[in-house]
């Protein structure tokens, strides 16, 4: 500091000094200074000293009060001067972290924010969420705020309460966004926040069809999804013969089932041949496969192909023959051909002709096979 006269003097003059703190602290931010200056006659000034003390904390601009007293010889026009030291120091920086959930079921996803270096002035960030490929209100709560450091901290936590659920789904993503530094810049203003999932896998199921009769044209089978996924899901589907066969009784099917997020149920369609044979009720398999984002816990499904045709009729014709021991033959033919073995008793009896002299007595069970139309006695 310099202390200047008004005017020169013959006389030596006298002042005492001492420094305050005004927003600078003494030991710190520098060494408190008192004694006396003394201006030699013909002298027109003198100076005063004090020590500044260097540091590495942002603290902004501070000043240091210098007060003048009891001067001899001289009047004080002027008893307080102002020291102000600048600040040279970098401000300080802001990153935050990013964050992956250990479950989803966390109550809150912890970020920290981080001030560096520690400042000596408090500094202030604004923060706020937005939907990464999670959505608010039903994976998280919308969280939004300011942060305080004081003097002197150097990290923050900021909660973001993550919303727990059942449904199986791909990780998701939170942005957490800050913004309007005060007292500092920020060189990283974005964390990522990631929501493991720990939701099993849904499981697939097909159904057993009856068809309400032979000629129906299509056969409607529904594979159900035990509980909707936030995950697109396909399962392949195929026919199989059982006691069906395929090209005379059904029509092979088979392709890919694709669950939108959200579908809990698919169906599809397997065309049924009608005819006219009467047959026993028969089978086809339906067989699921290669499921993606979800299991399969009932992969088979059977389509009962139920018979509406009318059983055939029989008839036996009539024989002569020479009495000359040989054998007559009768044929029995059915009115259609069957599916099924047909059997019928057969006996005979006396008309004019007498049993034992005139021929020989005859009883027994015909089988007409399946896919028959007459049988002989």
């Amino acid at each position: 500091f310099t202390v200047s006269l008004s005017a020169v003097s013959g006389k030596d003059i006298t002042v005492d000094y001492a420094t305050s703190d005004g927003t600078a602290t003494a030991g710190s931010d520098y060494t408190a200074t008192s004694g006396t200056l003394t201006i030699s006659a013909g002298s027109s000034s003198g100076s005063i000293n004090v020590t500044i003390t260097d540091d590495s904390t942002f603290e902004g601009d501070e000043t240091i009060t210098l007060t003048l007293s009891d001067a001899s010889n001289a009047g004080l026009s002027d008893d307080e001067g102002t020291l102000t030291i600048t600040e040279d120091d970098a401000g300080p920086t802001l990153t935050i972290s990013d964050v992956t959930t250990s479950d989803e079921s966390a109550a809150n996803a912890q970020v920290t924010v981080t001030l560096s270096p520690a400042s000596g002035l408090s500094a202030t960030v604004d923060y706020a969420t937005s939907d990464g490929t999670a959505t608010a209100g039903s994976d998280y709560t919308s969280t939004s705020g300011t942060l305080t450091f004081t003097a002197g901290q150097t990290s923050k936590t900021i909660n973001v309460p993550i919303l727990a659920d059942s449904t199986d789904e791909n990780d998701e993503t939170i942005t957490l966004t800050l913004s309007n530094a005060v007292r500092s810049t920020i060189s990283d203003s974005t964390s990522t926040i990631t929501i493991t999932d720990d939701d099993s896998a849904p499981s697939l199921s097909i159904n057993d069809v009856t068809t309400a009769n032979e000629t129906a044209g299509n056969a409607t089978f529904t594979v159900s999804l035990s509980a909707a996924s936030g995950k697109e899901i396909t399962v392949a589907y195929a026919t199989s013969d059982g006691t069906a066969t395929a090209g005379s009784d059904y029509t092979t099917s088979s392709g890919t089932l694709t669950f939108d997020v959200g579908d809990t149920s698919k169906t599809f369609t397997v065309p049924v041949l009608g005819d006219s044979t009467d047959e026993n009720n028969e089978t086809v398999t339906l067989t699921l496969s290669s499921a993606s984002n979800a299991s399969i816990s009932d992969a088979t499904g059977t389509l009962t192909i139920t018979d509406d045709d009318s059983a055939p009729s029989l008839s036996i014709n009539d024989i002569s023959v020479d009495e000359d021991g040989t054998t007559g033959t009768f044929t029995v033919i059915l009115s259609a051909v069957s599916g099924k073995d047909i059997t019928v008793d057969y006996a005979t009896s006396d008309g004019t002709a007498t049993a034992g002299s005139d021929y020989t007595a005859t009883s027994g069970t015909l089988t007409i096979s399946a896919g028959s139309s007459s049988g002989s006695i």
